[in-house]
């Protein structure tokens, strides 16, 4: 149905235009001129003028326009005087004139005679009674002469009304912000008043106040201290409180592990430590005058004073254990980035970095040498309780490396000495040996046979080769081993069970065999199916269908086929499985042999059963009960229902038609079979047409086609 917003816009309304209205439940048409007929017209007036009427008797409303002292204000209508020009000139006042004045808000005569009350004579003045003012010259008081003592103290007055409190626009509620308009009370000349905010603070914004000059220890901030009242907080106590903070403040520290140009965003206020031998290069625009750190040597090596950096004895080298502080400096000379150059000289002995090795195999140590000659080197990795003559060194003017022998697992740090000078003395970090180690990852608890088992774990030493096996025993070794796949300290491998039993997965290292793992049990079962049907039955029947599927857990799905000798490709349903006992309903359509199929998609297993052989449904007839009443079309349902006999499970269908004798070809509606299959029932969606109608019955295939003898009547 279309709706009112779906209709097309016209351009234009005439007054012979048509409106559809409902009038007495009847939809009538309504022309424009006749809908708006009576209705008063637009009343349209000029900027200024008022509603009214001024011609004599009654009639539409007139425009008025405002005279000499009226005009209009944000829609109110006042009296502003302009009518004052108009009135004659007075040049002399008299005592018999008259004042207009305002009183308390309204208007009012006052007489000139009046405004004598507002004067009063001081001493050696007089006002007579036609206002001639008058001195007396020797009733003036001369100077006034020296105070007395002050007099004792009065006692207390009593104590005062209370008084009537501020007289200002009241607020319930609390304000999130405060504008120009807003009221501030203030206490003034011993009395409560309020002002607008804007007069408070004479309308000005932060930006609108003009600038500070430069701040001093006495300038004040607006603090809020412990909630949100306002109080304030002078400069110097600000830099009081940083000043205690300032012993807290750390400097960051960066390790340096490559070539590095230094900059102020990353390195400037910094300790670096430079943990690997490296070069230090600088460029003064990306760091600037000013610009500091500090450098420490924690390398086996020495650190290179690169580019841009200037050196102040002419040395371009930080040995390993010296530390050295870089500036940017801006003077008349020039930029430059500096360090001083100067460098312990003492002979040292240092240890690179060592990996963790391998559990008891050797291992390479090397180092640098500086200011030192040794011929012969010691190294100890018990932190200098014992010390071993290292047997080949490779020592040259500024270097060694040797090999130590392997070590047991634990944690080690290994020392270098000069065999001849045993004070000179190299540390290297320190280091962990691990014990070989392998993990077996989850392994399922039930397989079937001639499945692969799919394997993973890992081992360290991380390039340790791993082999796997099968045994039947957790504490006897598998007799036969497969190589598994090691990537990076973790390893896949698969087993395939041949029989049925119960299975161990065994892992272990190739070279150490001792270091192994060993899953919990594992069952390789074989996969079985079953199925078993009745030897006979009847078409239109459910035949009862049982069977057996192993592992218990599969989804199993059967059919009903003519023949035994290849598995159907299509029309099979899903069986029921509770705990691998299977149970399923199918229903022959006609006379014949049937076997009954089952499949087991995960293990690829089908089963037949023997052969069924089914007869012939007997004769089927339909019955009808009549339901009676009237029905509306198209929008309600008839309880329809009637006979099967012989009971049976056949799939039916029902129509209504308006002949008793012509088999509908239309309006088919599926309908249930209930009652121990006795009774066939549908609710029957009525037809869009009111009539009267038969009802006809029949099977979906149809035959067996009945019709009532009665007829409803859908209105």
């Amino acid at each position: 149905m279309t709706t009112i917003a779906q209709l097309p816009a016209v351009s234009s309304v005439g007054a012979g235009d048509l409106l559809p209205l409902s009038q007495a439940g009847q939809v009538y048409s309504v022309s424009v001129s006749q809908l708006t007929a009576g209705l008063q017209t637009q009343i349209t007036l000029p900027s200024g003028d008022l509603l009214g009427r001024s011609s004599i008797g009654a009639g539409a409303p007139e425009g008025i326009a405002l005279g000499a002292g009226l005009g209009m204000t944000s829609g109110t209508l006042a009296a502003n005087g302009g009518d004052h020009a108009g009135f004659p000139l007075q040049t002399a006042m008299t005592l018999s004139d008259e004042l207009v004045i305002s009183a308390s808000g309204a208007p009012g005569l006052l007489p000139v005679t009046a405004l004598r009350g507002l004067f009063s004579a001081g001493e050696g003045v007089s006002i007579d009674a036609n206002g001639v003012i008058g001195v007396t010259v020797s009733a003036i008081a001369g100077p006034v002469g020296p105070a007395g003592p002050a007099g004792p103290q009065g006692p207390a007055g009593a104590t005062g009304p209370v008084g009537p409190g501020l007289s200002c626009p009241a607020a319930g509620n609390s304000a999130s912000s405060v504008g120009a308009s807003d009221y501030v009370a203030l206490w003034q000349n011993g009395a409560l008043a309020w002002m607008p905010y804007g007069q408070f603070l004479g309308g000005q914004t932060i930006d609108e106040l003009p600038a500070a000059g430069p701040v001093a220890d006495g300038d004040e901030l607006l603090v809020a201290q412990g909630g949100n009242t306002l109080s304030v907080q002078s400069f110097g106590a600000v830099w009081s409180y940083v000043q205690n903070k300032l012993p807290g403040v750390k400097p960051q520290v960066v390790e340096l592990t490559a070539n590095t140009v230094l900059d102020a965003t990353d390195h400037n206020g910094r300790v670096l430590v430079a943990s690997a031998p490296i070069t230090l290069s600088a460029n003064f625009a990306n760091m600037g005058s000013g610009f500091s750190c500090t450098l420490i040597n924690l390398a086996a090596g020495p650190v290179s004073m690169g580019t841009g950096i200037t050196s102040g004895s002419g040395s371009t080298t930080l040995p390993p254990g010296a530390a050295a502080e870089l500036l940017g400096l801006s003077y008349s000379g020039g930029s430059l980035v500096w360090w001083s150059g100067v460098v312990p000289n003492a002979p040292t002995i240092t240890v690179g970095s060592i990996s963790p090795p391998v559990l008891n195999a050797s291992f390479t140590v090397n180092g640098g040498i500086f200011n030192d000659a040794p011929t012969a080197l010691d190294y100890s990795t018990d932190g200098g309780g014992t010390w071993v003559a290292v047997p080949n060194p490779v020592i040259t003017a500024n270097a060694y490396s040797f090999t130590a022998e392997g070590l047991p697992a634990g944690s080690y740090a290994v020392r270098v000495r000069d065999h001849n000078n045993p004070a000179i003395i190299g540390v290297s970090n320190s280091f962990t040996v691990a014990a070989p180690t392998i993990a077996l990852g989850s392994v399922p608890v039930s397989v079937m046979v001639n499945s692969a088992i799919a394997l993973s774990g890992t081992v360290f030493p991380a390039n340790s080769a791993v082999q796997v096996g099968l045994s039947a025993s957790a504490t006897t070794a598998p007799t036969a081993w497969v190589n598994a796949v090691t990537n990076n300290g973790t390893w896949t491998a698969s087993l395939t069970p041949m029989v049925a039993g119960t299975y161990y997965v065994w892992a272990q290292q190739d070279t150490d065999t001792t270091v192994q793992a060993v899953s919990a049990a594992v069952n390789a079962v074989a996969a079985t199916l079953s199925v078993s049907a009745p030897a006979t039955g009847t078409a239109g029947t459910t035949l009862a269908v049982t069977g057996s599927v192993s592992p218990v857990a599969d989804a199993v799905n059967v059919v009903l086929d003519v023949q035994n000798t290849a598995a159907p490709s299509s029309g099979w349903v899903a069986a029921t499985n509770a705990s691998g006992s299977l149970s399923a309903s199918l229903t022959p359509g006609a006379a014949g042999t049937y076997y009954v199929w089952v499949q087991d998609p995960a293990t690829g297993l089908t089963a037949v059963s023997t052969a069924i052989t089914v007869a012939a449904a007997p004769a089927l007839a339909y019955g009808f009960n009549d339901p009676g009443g009237s029905y509306v079309h198209g929008v309600s349902t008839i309880p329809l229902n009637g006979s099967v006999t012989p009971a049976q499970n056949v799939a039916t269908q029902v129509a209504l038609s308006t002949s008793n004798t012509v088999v509908p070809t239309s309006g088919w509606q599926a309908a249930s079979i209930i009652y121990s299959n006795s009774l066939w029932a549908i609710y029957y969606t009525t037809p869009a047409t009111a009539g009267t109608y038969y009802v006809w019955v029949q099977t979906t295939a149809g035959t067996d086609s009945a019709v009532s003898s009665f007829t409803v009547a859908v209105t």
